[in-house]
Parts: C-alpha cells; sequence; structure tokens
C-alpha cells in the first residue's frame, strides 16, 4: 500500500494491525515527527516492521520542528535518496496513495506548518507513475486548510507540474532525518547500502540529495526530473520479484 499523508493515524493503525508482518506489502510514510513529540507520536524510523514483514515499514520521520519548515526540495530530496530507489527494488504490482495533505503550505505549525507547493505534489505523484507500469490509484485523505486540499488534489489529479523541479539542498534537519532512515533501512535494503557506507560526506553536499552516486547519474537524474520525465526505473535496480506478488508501498 502506498499512502501519501503528512499524520498517519488511522491508516498507520490499519498498515500496523493487518501489514506489519507481511513481505509482500511495502509501507513507506513520509510525515512530521519530531522525535515523538508531534500528534499522534507514531512513525519513528525504528518502526521497521517484525517477522517476516521487517524492512518493509519505512518511516520518512521528519524531525526538527518548523524552523526551518520542510518544503519542496526537502520532499523531493527524499523521494530521490530514499523512496524511489526502495520502491524500485520492491518492484510493486500496484500504487496506493492516501493523499494527505497537511504538509501543504498553508497549515499553521499545530497542524503541519510544512511549506510543501501543490506542484510538488504533482511532481512527486508523476515519480509514482513510473512505478507498477503506471497503476496509480489515489484516494484523498485528509488536509486541515480548504484551498491547500483543493490546489493539491487538483496537482495531483492533473498532474499538473508547472515550473521546472526546484533545485537546492536539503536544510540540516532534513538531511538529519533523512541519514537516520537511511542508515536503519541499509540493513533491509542493498540500494541504500552505498548511501550509508559513503563516509564524509552528506546529503548537503549534493542537489536533490543524490548522495554517493556518480556525476553522470546525478546530472542524468536531475535532467529526468526537471524534463518531468516518468522514466524513473534505472536499469538493473528492480529484482526479479516473479514468484512473489507485491501490492506497493506507504509514502506521504
Amino acid at each position: 500500500i502506498l499512502s501519501f499523508s503528512l499524520n498517519l493515524q488511522t491508516l498507520k493503525l490499519f498498515s500496523l494491525i493487518f501489514f506489519l508482518h507481511d513481505p509482500n506489502v511495502l509501507y513507506i510514510s513520509l510525515h512530521r515527527y519530531d522525535n515523538g513529540n508531534f500528534f499522534p507520536g507514531s512513525g519513528a524510523p525504528e518502526e521497521v516492521g517484525s517477522g517476516a514483514g521487517v524492512g518493509f515499514n519505512v518511516n520518512i520521520a521528519w524531525t526538527g520542528g518548523v524552523e526551518p519548515p520542510m518544503g519542496d526540495v526537502e520532499y523531493l530530496t527524499a523521494f530521490r535518496s530514499v523512496v524511489m530507489p526502495i520502491a524500485q527494488q520492491f518492484s510493486p504490482d500496484v500504487v496506493l496513495v492516501s493523499a494527505g495533505f497537511d504538509a501543504v503550505e498553508g497549515h499553521q505549525s499545530p497542524l503541519g506548518g510544512y511549506n510543501v507547493s501543490a506542484k510538488c505534489f504533482g511532481q512527486l505523484t508523476q515519480l509514482l507513475m513510473g512505478l507498477a507500469g503506471g497503476r496509480v490509484v489515489m484516494a484523498l485523505e485528509g488536509g486541515h486548510d480548504l484551498t491547500a486540499i483543493c490546489d493539491a488534489s487538483e496537482a495531483c489529479v492533473s498532474a499538473l507540474l508547472g515550473d521546472a523541479v526546484r533545485r537546492g539542498k536539503p536544510c540540516p534537519k532534513a538531511c538529519a532525518s533523512l541519514e537516520r532512515v537511511i542508515e536503519i533501512q541499509s540493513k533491509h535494503w542493498s540500494c541504500l547500502q552505498s548511501l550509508s557506507q559513503t563516509s564524509g560526506h552528506s546529503l548537503l553536499d549534493c542537489p536533490l540529495g543524490a548522495k554517493g552516486q556518480s556525476e553522470k547519474d546525478e546530472a542524468d537524474t536531475v535532467s529526468a526530473m526537471a524534463s518531468l520525465s516518468v522514466d524513473v526505473e534505472q536499469p538493473g535496480s528492480v529484482p526479479d520479484n516473479s514468484e512473489t506478488s507485491r501490492s506497493a508501498e506507504q509514502l506521504w
């Protein structure tokens, strides 16, 4: 199940009950966490699943408050460095998106406080279309600002990307959150091991968080994203999962 939400409450509980032990369902969540101090306090990066499902629960748990708030660059970096590599290696049959827009700019701090643009959600949606042969199912989960919900919903449904991808470096707090996720999940996903083992570098060193990759690979990726490409799969990055039926992930 691929679910996009800032605050996962019902869906997180649903995942823990039904999918915590299931290696055929990859659940990825991007959400504000603040070391467990942001409601509801669940979704720590150390929560990776259990039993046969260890590693198939991925929490990109943003920590550091809203000074500065997470925005487009941070979310695109998370996709670039963690979400898409894991999703490609998992190779889902279908992507189910529960689109929660608490992270869209316009929400006050107690209700989210982030500055992700509606267009960015459209860009992330288009990246996901490169998975599962484009079999992506989206459902509105929530949000608290009507204008933000409408704008983000339109961007996702219509894939209205508008301007080119915003380039830049993620804030240090975002890098720390992502590096913690990479450290934990690299034990379960080979696609992240080179990132975890690279010393003396930071996600801050490369645009869009392309840590530990060649300059050519980075240039190709940025060019593809800037040209609104949905061809995100890299040769040799997807294992043969023909013997196992996959459902998809859980995301933002």
